[in-house]
C-alpha cells in the first residue's frame, strides 16, 4: 500500500511471511572492512546436473556432502508486537553469525552454534537492519512510551553500543514514529524523516547534515552499499504519487539523479543497488511486476516481466509468472540474484506428480542489458530451485528437498545454464530439512555464505522451534 501521507511507510506485518514483506535483505553486499559480508538469499540442464562437467572452481571451500551442524532455538512466549516479531538480520564473519533478535543483539559461534555473546537493547527493534560495516551495526529501538525513537551503534566484536542518539517521536500530525526508514553507506548512518534525510557519524553519533529532497518530495524507502538510493513521492490530494528513484550523495546529501516511474507503479524494493535494479508493483498491489535496471545516471537500460501481461492491474493482485520473493525497500528480495549484469529468478512451481504432491520448476538468467531471457535451467528429480548466492561466477541454487532426498546445490554456469553438484544434503535427513525449510510459507530464507549453507527464520510468530539451522 502507499506510504501514509506526510510519513515514511511503516510496514504491515511480516508474521505469516506477508507477501509485501520478505524477511531478509538481499543486495548480496560486499562491505568494506575486509571480513564483512552480507549476503541475502536469493541463487542446467533439464533432468539434472551430470557426473563430471567441468565447472570453474568455487572461490569458497565448502563440503560436497553436508548435513545438519547445529540449530539455534528460536525465543519463546507470545508475540505482542509484531514490528518487534520481525527478526530480520542476518550477518556473518570468519567465524560468527550475528542476528538481531527482537530486543538484542546475539552473536553465535558458526562452528557450533554456541552464544558469544549478547546486547540488550531497553526496548523492542523497530528499524530497518542495515548491514554492518567495519565491524558495527546501527538498530533502531522503541521508547519508553513505544515509539520508534531510538537509534544505537553496535560494536560486534566489543559486544557493546557505542552510542545512542534520540530521534523524533512523532509525525508532523502528531501519530507516533513506529519504524525509523535508514541505511547504512561507510561511516555514516542515513535517517528518513518526515521530508528530509539526516546523516548521522558512525563515530560518536553527531549529525553532520540534513537535507530535503526536491520539490518538496517526501523519502520513502533507502538502500545503501555502493551507492545510496532513496525512493520518493509527492502528496496530491492526501495520495501518494509522482513516484521516484533517487541517488542521493551520501557526503552531503544532495540528489545526484532521479528516475520518475511510470504512472500507476511505485517502486517497492531494490533488488540491487548497484546496478541499481528496482521492483515495481501496481498503487494498489503488493507483488512485484515487473524489475527495471538502471544505468549510473539514472536512465533506463531495461526491463523484465514477472507478471503475466495484463494481470498488473487486477484487483486480486499480479499473476508472477516468477517468484523472486521481495520485500521493501532495502529489503530487497530473497529468491533473487543480481551479479555480473545478470538478474537470476526462479519461475513458479509447476505440478510435476499430484498424487505426490511435488513440485518442480526453472532458474531463469536475464541479461540487464537488454532485458532478454540469456538461459532457463531446471533441477531436475520433480525439484523447485532458488537462487542464493554466487560462487566462482557460477550462479548457485539451493534445490529444495523432497520427501525422499535431501536438499542440494546446485552451480549453474553463469553463460550456458549447465548444472553440477556443488553440495548434497543426506537423504536420511529429508523429513527434517523439508520441516525446517517449510516452517512457514512461504518458506524459510536460505544463505551461503563462505561455502556454509544455513537456513533461517526472519519472522517469528511465537510457535518457532529455532531461528537458525546451520550446515557443515
Amino acid at each position: 500500500m502507499p506510504p501514509p501521507p506526510g510519513h515514511p511507510p511503516s510496514p504491515p506485518s511480516r508474521r505469516g511471511r506477508a507477501p509485501l514483506f520478505a524477511a531478509v535483505l538481499v543486495l548480496l553486499l560486499a562491505l568494506a572492512g575486509g571480513s564483512w559480508v552480507y549476503f541475502g538469499s536469493g541463487g542446467g540442464a533439464a533432468g539434472g546436473p551430470e557426473a563430471g562437467e567441468a565447472s570453474p572452481p568455487p572461490e569458497h571451500p565448502h563440503r560436497v556432502k553436508s548435513a545438519m551442524s547445529w540449530e539455534a532455538p528460536a525465543p519463546k512466549g507470545e508475540i505482542k508486537d509484531y514490528v518487534a516479531s520481525d527478526a530480520g538480520g542476518t550477518w556473518f564473519t570468519d567465524t560468527t553469525v550475528v542476528k538481531a533478535e527482537i530486543r538484542e543483539l546475539k552473536v553465535y559461534s558458526r562452528k557450533d552454534g554456541k552464544v558469544q555473546g549478547t546486547v540488550p537493547l531497553p526496548g523492542e527493534i523497530c528499524g530497518e537492519r542495515p548491514p554492518p560495516h567495519d565491524g558495527t551495526v546501527a538498530l533502531a529501538y522503541r521508547d519508553g512510551d513505544g515509539a520508534c525513537a531510538r537509534l544505537t551503534l553496535i560494536d560486534i566484536g566489543k559486544r557493546q553500543r557505542v552510542w545512542t542518539a534520540e530521534l523524533p517521536s512523532a509525525h508532523g500530525d502528531g501519530e507516533q514514529v513506529r519504524w525509523i526508514v535508514m541505511a547504512r553507506m561507510g561511516d555514516r548512518v542515513i535517517v528518513a524523516g518526515e521530508n528530509t534525510l539526516r546523516a548521522l557519524s558512525a563515530a560518536d553519533g553527531e549529525e553532520q547534515w540534513e537535507a530535503g529532497l526536491p520539490e518538496g518530495r517526501l523519502a520513502g524507502g533507502l538502500a545503501g552499499g555502493e551507492r545510496l538510493l532513496a525512493t520518493s513521492y509527492r502528496l496530491s490530494g492526501g495520495t501518494a504519487a509522482d513516484y521516484q528513484v533517487n541517488e542521493i550523495d551520501p557526503a552531503d546529501g544532495g540528489v545526484r539523479w532521479s528516475w520518475s516511474v511510470p504512472e500507476g507503479q511505485r517502486p517497492n524494493v531494490f533488488a540491487s543497488v548497484s546496478p541499481p535494479v528496482v521492483g515495481l508493483v501496481s498503487i494498489e498491489q503488493h507483488l512485484v511486476n515487473q524489475f527495471v535496471a538502471l544505468d549510473g545516471k539514472g536512465r533506463e537500460r531495461s526491463r523484465v516481466r514477472v507478471a503475466a501481461k495484463g494481470s498488473e492491474t487486477g484487483k486480486d493482485g499480479p499473476e508472477q509468472t516468477f517468484e523472486p520473493r521481495c520485500g521493501y525497500a532495502g529489503d530487497g528480495c530473497s529468491a533473487a540474484v543480481v551479479a555480473d549484469d545478470t538478474l537470476y529468478l526462479p519461475t513458479q512451481p509447476a505440478e510435476a506428480d499430484s498424487d505426490a504432491g511435488t513440485e518442480f520448476n526453472k532458474l531463469a538468467a536475464f541479461d540487464l542489458a537488454t532485458g532478454d531471457v540469456k538461459w532457463s535451467a531446471a533441477a531436475g528429480d520433480k525439484r523447485t530451485v532458488i537462487p542464493v548466492d554466487v560462487d566462482g561466477g557460477n550462479v548457485i541454487g539451493y534445490a529444495e528437498p523432497t520427501g525422499e532426498s535431501g536438499g542440494r546445490l546446485l552451480r549453474f554456469d553463469a553463460d550456458s545454464g549447465k548444472a553440477s553438484l556443488y553440495q548434497q544434503h543426506p537423504d536420511s535427513d529429508s523429513e527434517n530439512e523439508r520441516d525446517a525449510y517449510y516452517t512457514q510459507h512461504p518458506p524459510l530464507d536460505v544463505y551461503l555464505d563462505r561455502g556454509q549453507f544455513f537456513i533461517v527464520c526472519e519472522s517469528l510468530t511465537g510457535s518457532e522451534e529455532f531461528l537458525i539451522v546451520a550446515y557443515e
